[in-house]
């Protein structure tokens, strides 16, 4: 009696176990052949009239994930020209 029981709780276990891969789609190949994320990274000078902030940017398929400030605000003089316009 006790050996069926172990029988039967080993069988629902394996049982459990291959459900879970097959329905959560954990195959051993699985991770293996998904396309990489193609992250990128820049760095772009903000400018408004004569004040400027360099800031990174980070990009994951295309699309902007995060825009970090890598500077203090520079403040140039009044009559200063944005020289990339």
């Amino acid at each position: 009696m006790k050996t069926t029981h172990t029988i039967i709780i080993i069988i629902l276990l394996i049982l459990a176990f291959a459900l879970g891969l097959f329905f959560n789609k954990l195959f051993l190949t699985g991770s293996a052949i998904q396309e990489p994320q193609k992250t990128e990274t820049l760095t772009k000078a903000l400018c408004v009239k004569n004040q400027c902030i360099d800031v990174l940017i980070t990009s994951q398929n295309g699309e902007i994930t995060k825009i970090k400030p890598i500077s203090d605000i520079v403040e140039f003089p009044e009559n200063w020209q944005d020289p990339r316009e």
